[in-house]
């Protein structure tokens, strides 16, 4: 015999030690026989379930006794009577023996209790509203149901792309978002549909303002001066008095001379209200 063999035997001795402190201790001595206790899955249940009975027995046919360890339920017996609220509930089994049966080892089940189905519904609807291009829109909705319902926007009927949420949010609105806006929840239980939210783009409003002096000289170029709050080129006309005028600048005779500044608008501005400025034009020396 080699040299490994003592050292192998070695090792067969602790693993059997070892799977022995695994297992149960039991006397040697008891002459009572080996019982189990049979204890299949318990199902799911919803909040609002009538109570039930757990069904367990044990190999002996001796009576098991359960107990709850945690989770929303009371057990009396074998009666489980849920609680209020959704959890997960752990339940107990042993059978402690008799003179002919040695102990079983207790065995444990759990079961989830969850929230009752429930259609959609809105406890909040979207409000719509009036912007301006380059505004934000948000829309938001709140909604109940078990499961939590999926969400789909729409406006006029059709999906908004990407728009799954309790919120709607366009970042930059532009005029083709005008439209009327609705949510559609759906759940295993129905769908239902939020009551219509209209949102209205309107181009971005701008005003015109003049500059400079209201005075000048007879035969004298006079160059006028506007701006428009959105920064567009301002255009101006000729209302009455005796001058020219060429793009923007004003030749006059004296008297008073009374010019209109413009702004038309554009695809983003709708037109600004035009601004008069009247020019007192004094004669030469």
């Amino acid at each position: 015999m080699g040299p490994k063999a003592p050292r192998a035997r070695a090792h067969r001795i602790l693993a059997v030690l070892a799977l022995a402190a695994l297992l149960p201790l039991r006397s040697a001595d008891d002459p009572r026989r080996k019982q189990e206790i049979v204890f299949p899955e318990v199902p799911a249940h919803a909040l609002g379930d009538a109570p039930f009975e757990i069904q367990v027995k044990s190999t002996s046919g001796l009576p098991v006794s359960l107990e709850l360890i945690a989770g929303p339920a009371a057990i009396d017996g074998r009666k489980v009577t849920l609680g209020d609220a959704p959890g997960l509930v752990i339940v107990r089994a042993t059978q402690a023996g008799n003179p002919l049966f040695a102990p079983a080892a207790p065995t444990e089940r759990a079961f989830a209790v969850n929230p009752r189905p429930a259609p959609p519904g809105f406890t909040r609807q979207p409000q719509g509203g009036a912007v301006e291009v380059g505004d934000t829109i948000v829309l938001t909705a709140g909604v109940s149901g078990e499961p939590k319902p999926d969400l789909q926007w729409r406006r006029d009927k059709g999906p908004v792309a990407g728009a799954t949420g309790a919120a709607l949010t366009i970042m930059t609105a532009a005029l083709p978002d005008s439209g009327s806006y609705d949510v559609v929840a759906t759940n295993a239980s129905g769908s239902e549909t939020s009551a219509p939210a209209r949102v209205t783009v309107s181009k971005r409003r701008q005003s015109i303002s003049f500059e400079g002096a209201a005075s000048a000289a007879a035969g004298q170029p006079l160059q006028l001066s506007a701006t428009a709050t959105s920064g567009l080129p301002v255009r101006f006309e000729l209302v009455s008095g005796m001058a020219t005028l060429i793009g923007s600048t004003l030749t006059a005779q004296a008297g008073e001379v009374t010019v209109r500044a413009t702004q038309e608008g554009n695809a983003d501005y709708g037109a600004a209200q035009p601004a008069l400025r009247t020019i007192l034009v004094r004669a030469g020396p």
